[in-house]
């Protein structure tokens, strides 16, 4: 999944600089799984400072899903569910997943496709097609281009029922249960 990331810092004087401007380098389309990818743009921890020329923290491949206070800001493409459901090779598709998506792939209940809790707040905003947003007793909601959904760590899916894949952006906060 290719995302143009421009990311801001200072210079030596203080003064506003571009730092990067570039493809996120943590992307991945799966290729079993064709119209599904993802990319992390950014994460912070739960002290994040500003710093002059920031160093990238989705270099580092940790757990997408942020710690308490830390933040993560995902990309996500959904394919229809047709094709979702039917990986070209499942076991490759499978080892693809868990490795693009650590932390985050360790949520997904395998005897209920798609269905996840993460210990965060989501602020989700959908860009381009529709998703239905499922939750534990099966109610869903249509959710269209520049609808925003607050996920306050509730167990959930997301289904693509159209045949055009469906573009969203995750920001998600670390949160305690307490």
């Amino acid at each position: 999944m290719q995302i143009r990331r421009i990311v801001t810092g200072h210079d030596g004087k203080g003064r506003s600089v571009f730092v990067a401007d570039g493809a996120a380098p943590r992307a991945s389309d799966f290729a079993d799984i064709p119209g599904h990818g993802v990319a992390q743009l950014w994460a912070t921890s739960s002290m994040p400072r500003l710093t002059a020329a920031p160093q990238d923290p989705t270099r580092l491949q940790g757990s997408l899903i942020p710690g308490v206070g830390g933040t993560s800001l995902l990309a996500v493409s959904f394919p229809p569910d047709s094709v979702m459901a039917a990986p070209l090779d499942p076991q490759r598709a499978f080892e693809q997943m868990a490795a693009a998506l650590p932390g985050l792939f360790e949520c997904f209940e395998a005897e209920h496709p798609g269905m996840h809790r993460t210990p965060t707040i989501d602020y989700g905003v959908l860009l381009e097609g529709e998703l239905w947003l499922e939750l534990d007793d099966g109610e869903q909601r249509l959710v269209r281009p520049g609808d925003v959904v607050i996920q306050n760590g509730t167990r959930h899916a997301w289904r693509n029922k159209s045949e055009q894949p469906a573009k969203a952006m995750f920001f998600m906060v670390g949160a305690s249960n307490s």
